[in-house]
C-alpha cells in the first residue's frame, strides 16, 4: 500500500503516460517506454489530487516536470530506505558512491533519518544508471526537531570532510535548506525552499503564512 508521498521520494508508475501537464496532456517526452518510470516527487502544492513529479532521461539534460495521481503509484522508495547495497557492484567505484559509503559508516548513529537524493538516489531505487564520474552526492537529512546551530557545524564538518562533493539538504515538515549556509552563515535569515517557492527566513521549523515566526 502506498502511503503519504514526500519530497525526495521516488515513485514507481504504471504507464510512462501516468505523467500529466496541468491540462491532462503527455508532459515529457524523455519516459523510455522500455523502462519502468520512476519520477521523484518535487516541492510544490498538490492540488486537484495531482503529485508534483520530476522525470530524469537518459541524458543530463533530459529533465522536466509534469504531475501524476495516487491511483497511478505502484511502488515507492523514500531517501532514507536507499543505501549503497542496494548499487551494482560495478558501479560502487564511482565516487558519488565512494562518498555514500564514507558517510554511512560515520552517520550509523545519527538519531534522524537521511538519505541520498538526486543521481545516486535515483540509481538506487530504480536500477537506471544515472550517475556519473563527476556527480555530486544529494544527501537528505529529516530533521523533524530544531537542529540546533553547534549540531548543525558538527554535521557539517563530518560530511564536508568526505573526498566527493555533498550537497546536503535538511527536510523540516514545512521547508527545506542548505546545511552548508545554516552551518556557516552569519546571517540572520537564510534560503528556505517551501512548497510555494523560496523565501528569506530564520526559523526553518517555525513558518507561518510563508513569514517565519
Amino acid at each position: 500500500m502506498v502511503g503519504t508521498l514526500h519530497v525526495h521520494d521516488l515513485i514507481l508508475l504504471r504507464t510512462e503516460s501516468a505523467v500529466i501537464s496541468t491540462q491532462r496532456d503527455p508532459a515529457c517526452p524523455y519516459l523510455n517506454p522500455n523502462r519502468r518510470p520512476w519520477v521523484v516527487v518535487r516541492r510544490s502544492r498538490i492540488s486537484d489530487g495531482l503529485i508534483p513529479v520530476g522525470v530524469r532521461g537518459s541524458q543530463r539534460h533530459e529533465r522536466c516536470a509534469g504531475f501524476t495521481r495516487l491511483s497511478e503509484v505502484m511502488e515507492t522508495r523514500r531517501p532514507d530506505q536507499l543505501r549503497l547495497l542496494l548499487a551494482e557492484d560495478s558501479r560502487r567505484a564511482l565516487q558519488a558512491f565512494r562518498t555514500l559509503s564514507y558517510l554511512e559508516s560515520r552517520l550509523a548513529g545519527l538519531d534522524m533519518s537521511w538519505g541520498p537524493g538526486g543521481s545516486v538516489g535515483y540509481e538506487l531505487a530504480s536500477g537506471i544508471p544515472a550517475v556519473r564520474a563527476g556527480s555530486d552526492l544529494d544527501f537528505i537529512l529529516f530533521a523533524p526537531r530544531k537542529l540546533e546551530i553547534t549540531e548543525a557545524q558538527d554535521l557539517w564538518r563530518m560530511i564536508s570532510s568526505a573526498t566527493g562533493k555533498v550537497d546536503a539538504v535538511v527536510e523540516t515538515p514545512f521547508c527545506g535548506f542548505s546545511l552548508e549556509e545554516f552551518a556557516t552563515t552569519s546571517r540572520r535569515n537564510i534560503l528556505l525552499r517551501t512548497s510555494v517557492g523560496r523565501i528569506l527566513g530564520s526559523n526553518p521549523w517555525n513558518l507561518s503564512n510563508g513569514e517565519d515566526s
